[in-house]
């Protein structure tokens, strides 16, 4: 029986011990989690019971993690965070934990340190601390904050809107890489209304000019069908409709609201890096037209060099030799140009430009401006223009040695051939120049004109 008793006696000790060595434990680990999160400080009153304009719900804090000799050198210091409500991703987490770091709550002589996971929050949507400011103070250092603490400012709702500087606008796309939230507006702001007006207008008189021209050059050869649309002299006609092509897709933008509708995402943002989002079709539609085409009529200048050098080599026989290759002619003229812009379109490297008012090949990234657009039109003019002197050379040498095998009017029609290929191959020469000139300088000039505009944002 005593032993019975005592057995009974000795289990209740045991599951007595078991029950109270986990509470107390756990007691012990929530002390030490509590004594962490806290420091020994010097409490004062607060002198001003607000932070970004929010109540705080404390009456006394410290300085101690500042380092500040007085709580207005606190509120100074508070005051030169403010300029992070312009990058409004960052504000609305940055809040709670500077309020929690320069006026912490203080009680007993101890103040309650911000959470590491408060402080990690806030390193993504604010890096532009990091890249414009000198960083974070040493104080604010997340290696400075345990885990797992919880403080009074944490439970505050804060005001979390911020406004996006100007030209800037709130949006889920970030024009500067720091800057999460805010992506440049539509209009170029490098470039006054005025001087926008100014280059639509010349646009708009170039482009009907050459439409006008175009136009013209297209129904002559419908026109007289029959007798023009033989070769070299067809290939001529395809390069006008390779134009008015591209002339009319470069012009939509003059139709009502087009141009916003163009260049613009709905968010009053400028597209870049197109497609994406699917919010509509017509700046794929204007890039396609215009890149297609365009490259199309300058791989046609080319064929149309070849032919015309085949045809002033050959004379008789040319037409053979030519018609031999017509079906090589289409597929390469048309072929090429769709092998770019679907390359193009997957690559996602279209981007919009409201003083030119269409969407064209990537105006940030120069490599891939310089791969499809200046190397193809450098390579085509090359290649054309070396079957254009050729031709020049054969001609020259026809008029220099048959002068008495040719008439007259031959040899002046002769001469005459000669003096429009050089005029046309100055021209071309001349228009890839100036092409190729605004380029280089757009692209020496755009990454200084991009950082002053980012150092006036920032």
């Amino acid at each position: 029986m005593i032993s019975k008793v005592l057995l009974d006696f000795c289990t209740c000790l045991l599951l007595s011990l078991l029950l109270v060595i986990p509470f107390s434990s756990s007691q012990n680990v929530e002390t030490n989690r509590t004594n962490n999160c806290k420091q020994a400080a010097v409490c004062q009153p607060l002198t001003a019971a607000t932070c970004f304009g929010t109540k705080l719900p404390y009456a006394l804090t410290s300085t101690t993690l500042t380092g500040l000799a007085s709580l207005e050198d606190v509120h100074r210091r508070l005051r030169l965070w403010e300029g992070l409500t312009n990058v409004p991703k960052c504000w609305a987490l940055v809040q709670p934990f500077l309020c929690a770091a320069y006026l912490p709550r203080c009680v007993n002589e101890t103040v309650d340190l911000p959470s590491r996971e408060l402080c990690e929050l806030t390193r993504g949507p604010c890096k532009i601390v990091d890249e414009t400011s000198g960083g974070w103070p040493e104080f604010l250092q997340c290696e400075n904050f345990p885990y797992d603490c919880v403080n009074e400012v944490s439970k505050v709702r804060f005001n979390t809107t911020g406004v996006c500087k100007p030209p800037l606008l709130p949006t889920d796309s970030n024009w500067y890489p720091w800057v999460e939230g805010c992506g440049l507006q539509c209009e170029n702001p490098l470039y006054s209304s005025r001087e926008h007006r100014q280059l639509h207008t010349f646009i708009a008189i170039l482009g009907f000019l050459c439409l006008t021209c175009t136009l013209f050059a297209t129904m002559t050869f419908i026109v007289d069908w029959k007798s023009a649309s033989r070769y070299p002299a067809l290939i001529i006609f395809y390069i006008n409709c390779c134009f008015v092509l591209a002339t009319a897709a470069w012009l939509a933008q003059f139709l009502p609201g087009a141009r916003e509708n163009i260049v613009c995402r709905r968010d009053g943002t400028a597209r870049v890096g197109e497609p994406n989002g699917g919010e509509n079709l017509s700046c794929l539609i204007v890039f396609i037209a215009i890149y297609y085409f365009l490259t199309a009529a300058v791989i046609w200048f080319v064929l149309l060099a070849y032919a015309w050098h085949v045809f002033f080599k050959m004379l008789r026989a040319s037409k053979e030799v030519i018609d031999s290759k017509v079906a090589y002619f289409h597929m390469f003229s048309w072929s090429v140009p769709l092998i770019l812009t679907i390359t193009i379109l997957t690559l996602s490297e279209i981007d919009g430009d409201s003083l030119s008012g269409i969407c064209y090949v990537s105006f940030s990234n120069w490599y891939i401006r310089a791969g499809f657009v200046l190397v193809p039109l450098v390579l085509m003019f090359i290649i054309g223009g070396y079957f254009l002197i050729r031709s020049v050379i054969t001609l020259y040498r026809i008029h220099k040695d048959s002068p008495g095998l040719i008439s007259d009017k031959a040899n002046a029609k002769i001469k005459e051939t000669i003096a429009r290929l050089g005029v046309f191959i100055a021209c071309n020469a001349f228009f890839v120049l100036v092409t190729f000139i605004c380029h280089v300088y757009e692209y020496t000039g755009r990454q200084a004109w991009q950082r002053s505009l980012q150092d006036f944002l920032v």
